[in-house]
């Protein structure tokens, strides 16, 4: 079985590099970018599993993001939102059942178990 993937999308190299490292280790195989245009490219090469985005980026936030590889694809991959102002991304998530909005800064337990409530078993 391959692992799961996951492209995590965040402006900020530090958390880029502490998602890498957790989702790594937990076994899914993990690409990043540091602004929204490199994540749109990177996902229509080769589609993830789960995104995992920041809501503010350049070139555009987590919801253009979203917008975009929504419409991409026919099946609604997981999206989990880490961000430090939960309360703005909220609305325009309400009612999708694919989407988690965390609150920065993440506890790392937290977050694996929502990837894994997306992802129920490493490998497909």
């Amino acid at each position: 079985m391959k692992p799961f993937k996951i492209l995590a999308v965040d402006d900020e190299t530090n958390i880029l590099e502490y998602y890498s490292a957790l989702l790594t280790k937990a076994g899914y195989k993990v690409e990043t970018a540091a602004e929204a245009t490199a994540a749109i490219i990177l996902f229509k090469e080769a589609p993830a599993d789960l995104l995992l985005l920041d809501v503010a980026l350049p070139s555009g936030g987590g919801k253009q993001v979203l917008d975009i590889v929504s419409g991409l694809i026919q099946e609604k991959i997981p999206v989990v939102f880490v961000t430090g102002l939960p309360e703005k991304i909220t609305p325009w998530v309400s009612g999708m059942p694919n989407v988690r909005v965390l609150k920065k800064p993440v506890d790392s337990n937290e977050l694996l178990s929502v990837i894994a409530g997306f992802l129920p078993e490493t490998g497909h």
